[in-house]
């Protein structure tokens, strides 16, 4: 891919999170990865507002190399890329449907979104919830360090989502799939049917994938 098509479509699909209202104020961080490189956005930037100088570039291993502070969540984008690598970009964002779904859920859990349409268990598979951390904190880190390798998307209690896929578009979808379906929840008062098991292992089974059941 194209280093300015891939800058061009970061800036762009990261202003289309804000347009969307998936995003408030200063928050939230969006990065790509174009070779051995990151791409992410910097700390205080305004997703709504972010252009080309906004970006930082970072090596895999965290070091810099061009631009300013990078966001105190590049950790976790580094976690997912080591992890995974056929993912092309990472998004961080603070949904208010998922947040909110979040805050009522007493612990964390492997399997935290339920599944109500087919789509998001298609694009997002199960979606872990962890524990509440500290902002930028190591313990934060840590803990998306570890589920990053079994998951690609992951609902963060009362601080909101982090997603990695192929490209920016497709976790966006992910992204909006799983915030439909919190919303879903909100709306239920939780007692809304999700897909049963069944579609849920032939979709895995298609798909050849397969979850933990323990936490690591």
């Amino acid at each position: 891919m194209n280093k300015e098509n891939s800058l061009h479509d970061l800036v762009r699909f990261s202003r289309l999170l804000y347009d969307r209202h998936l995003v408030h104020a200063e928050g939230g961080n969006t990065s790509i990865r174009i070779g051995n490189e990151i791409w992410i956005t910097q700390t205080g930037t305004v997703l709504g507002r972010l252009t080309e100088n906004d970006l930082t570039r970072l090596s895999l291993n965290g070091e810099l190399l061009s631009g300013g502070k990078p966001s105190k969540e590049w950790p976790m984008h580094l976690a997912f890329y080591h992890a995974r690598p056929q993912a092309g970009a990472v998004i961080h964002i603070h949904p208010t449907y998922s947040i909110a779904y979040s805050t009522l859920l007493d612990e964390p859990s492997l399997d935290a979104v339920p599944a109500y349409t087919s789509a998001l268990y298609r694009r997002a598979g199960r979606v872990p919830m962890i524990d509440y951390y500290p902002v930028g904190s190591p313990e934060l880190h840590q803990a998306v360090s570890a589920l990053a390798p079994y998951f690609y998307a992951i609902l963060m209690k009362q601080h909101g989502i982090t997603v990695a896929a192929p490209d920016l578009a497709t976790a966006i979808g992910i992204i909006e799939e799983i915030e439909q379906c919190c919303h879903i929840a909100l709306l239920t008062n939780g007692k809304g049917i999700p897909i049963t098991p069944a579609e849920k292992d032939a979709i895995d089974k298609r798909q050849g994938r397969t979850w933990p059941e323990t936490l690591p």
